[in-house]
């Protein structure tokens, strides 16, 4: 079985980027005059709106944020520049159910803001120095979480009228949180014993993950996950996976991770019979020969890994010993993937060719370093 994604369309970066290589024949621009990036693209997230329709946001070293729409994505369709902010390393979207109405962006300089969908600013917050990189909103209650210097984690208000407001801080394992990540809430809808959707993963720079209950603001469990830093961290709705600097995706069983039975605590020994694995470790995926930027899960099946060595490869989470295919469109690393949302209704996951629910018919983007964005559609 493989996954076949096609190339569909790329965004190209602005005509006059000193950063980037050269555009031949200029960048194509939107109606409004918009055109890409300038630098290298560091994180993309793509969101179903309220109302209707999809929306995609990039940033990155420009210290500008775009905005896309998916059905024309040739050149996007806003840019919005945050105030007095550097390089833009952190991005995420309102969940609600009804479809996001705003997003949030974190930058170098520990900069929190709050953005309309249409690119209004409705909420900033400063932090102190290296207080913020990653960033991601509640699925369900109007909170987000940061991380970075000495493994502080920050809880604050997502709301509009007190955005900003610090709920709690938390000690993740390790001297910088790398990486922030709410779980799904799937994972409580489908195992009720479970802490799915109630719990925050914060990934360090020294290889460990620390697992909070979000509701009594306790540690769970902190475990190291790798040998070297993590850069990303992504949940089905049973699984945790990690991609690390050490050119590895680990995979874990977050209900073996949770259970009252498996033990807490920061030793990380092996009590799943995996013969010295780390616990709860059901996979170790290797192939990439560069760092492993970028995990991003679309469902239970399908997992995409963006790398340094420029490559984007697909993975069947039932069967991950192998990758399912590699992508090589891109020229450099591999910052950013996005999938499209999954469908609102029914338990319906599109096929490949009819076949390996899960693995095709989906719609992705990825970016990176060479300023490109570039657009995916599954085949069969």
């Amino acid at each position: 079985m493989s996954a076949t994604y096609v190339l569909s369309d790329v965004g190209q970066p602005a005509p006059k980027s000193t950063t980037l290589p050269a555009v031949s024949n200029g960048a194509p621009a939107s109606p409004a005059g918009e055109v890409g990036h300038s630098d290298s693209i560091w994180c993309a997230k793509w969101a179903r709106k309220a109302g209707g329709g999809e929306i995609v946001a990039t940033a990155g070293a420009d210290h500008s944020i775009k905005l896309w729409d998916p059905q024309t994505p040739t050149a996007p369709v806003r840019t919005i520049r945050p105030r007095k902010a550097l390089g833009v390393v952190g991005l995420d979207f309102d969940k609600s159910e009804q479809g996001a109405t705003f997003l949030v962006s974190s930058t170098l300089d520990s900069v929190i803001t709050r953005w309309s969908v249409d690119g209004e600013e409705e909420g900033r917050k400063e932090l102190g120095p290296a207080v913020s990189w990653d960033v991601s909103l509640h699925p369900r209650l109007e909170q987000m979480a940061t991380a970075g210097d000495k493994g502080k984690v920050t809880i604050m208000s997502s709301a509009k009228d007190n955005f900003g407001e610090v709920l709690a801080t938390l000690e993740a394992t390790g001297t910088f949180g790398t990486a922030v990540e709410y779980a799904s809430p799937t994972l409580a809808l489908r195992d009720p014993r479970s802490k799915g959707g109630n719990l925050l993963a914060v990934a360090s720079d020294k290889g460990y993950v620390s697992l909070f209950d979000v509701e009594s603001r306790t540690l769970v469990t902190s475990f190291p996950a790798h040998t070297a830093p993590i850069r990303s961290i992504t949940f089905t709705s049973n699984l945790l996976i990690t991609g690390s600097d050490d050119k590895r995706i680990n995979v874990f069983d977050l209900r073996a991770l949770t259970s009252s039975s498996s033990g807490h605590g920061h030793d990380g020994a092996s009590q799943n019979g995996l013969g010295g694995g780390r616990r709860g470790q059901v996979a170790s995926l290797g192939g990439h020969e560069g760092w492993v930027v970028k995990v991003e899960a679309r469902n239970d099946r399908l997992l995409a890994s963006g790398s340094s060595d420029g490559t984007i490869k697909l993975w069947d989470l039932s069967a991950p010993s192998l990758a399912l295919a590699t992508l090589r469109d891109h020229t450099a690393d591999v910052w950013a993937i996005a999938f499209a949302p999954e469908p609102l209704t029914g338990n319906v996951i599109e096929g490949l060719g009819g076949a390996a629910a899960g693995l095709g018919g989906a719609r992705m983007c990825s970016a990176g370093e060479d300023g490109r964005l570039r657009w995916w559609r599954g085949g069969g």
